[in-house]
C-alpha cells in the first residue's frame, strides 16, 4: 500500500512539473499505411503533383492556457499531434520522417513564441491564446506548407506561405 501511494504521489508530482514547464511538443508514433496504388495514394493525399508517399498530421491539438506574471500574464502552451503516412513506395519513409521532422520543429518554435508573449492584463492573454487556439488547424496547414517548400523547392510556385500572425501585437507588452 505504502509503494502504490509513493508512485501515485510520485505522478502527481511529475504531472504538475510537466504543467509548470509547458512549451512542449508531443509527437504521438507514427502510423505508416501501405496503398495498393498511386490512384488511392493520390485520393487520400490529393491530386497535385507526381508523389508516391505522403503524410497527413491528425489529431493535432494546441493547449494554451494564461499564467499570471505580476501584473501581466504569459502563455503556457503545448502541442500534440499525430502523423499519418500513406506509402506507395516505402523507400519514401525516411523522406517522410524529415516531414514529421520539420513539423515538429515547426510547432516547437510556434509554442516557444507564444510562451514569449507577455501581456498587460490576463483578459488580453486569454482572447489570445482563444484565438492560436481557434487558429490551430489553420497553423498546422501552414506548416505543412513550409514543410513542402522546404523539402520540394518546385511546389514554391504553388502554394505560398502565408505568414503566420496572432494579435500579440495588440496586447503584447
Amino acid at each position: 500500500m505504502r509503494v502504490l501511494l509513493a508512485a501515485a504521489f510520485l505522478s502527481v508530482i511529475l504531472l504538475h512539473c510537466a504543467v509548470a514547464f509547458g512549451a512542449e511538443t508531443v509527437v504521438q508514433p507514427p502510423t505508416a499505411v501501405l496503398v495498393a496504388t498511386l490512384e488511392k495514394l493520390h485520393a487520400l493525399c490529393g491530386p497535385d503533383g507526381e508523389f508516391d508517399a505522403c503524410t497527413r498530421f491528425v489529431a493535432y491539438r494546441l493547449q494554451a492556457t494564461c499564467l499570471p506574471q505580476g501584473e501581466s500574464a504569459s502563455i503556457n502552451a503545448s502541442v500534440t499531434f499525430k502523423p499519418l503516412i500513406y506509402l506507395y513506395n516505402i523507400r519514401q519513409l525516411p523522406h517522410e520522417q524529415l516531414h514529421i521532422d520539420d513539423i515538429r520543429g515547426f510547432a516547437a518554435s510556434y509554442v516557444a513564441e507564444l510562451e514569449r508573449l507577455r501581456f498587460v492584463s490576463r483578459e488580453q492573454c486569454e482572447a489570445e491564446a482563444l484565438q492560436a487556439v481557434g487558429e490551430f488547424g489553420t497553423t498546422m496547414r501552414q506548416f505543412a506548407i513550409r514543410s513542402n517548400h522546404l523539402r520540394h523547392p518546385s511546389l514554391a510556385r504553388m502554394a505560398p506561405v502565408r505568414k503566420i500572425a496572432t494579435n500579440a501585437q495588440k496586447f503584447a507588452k
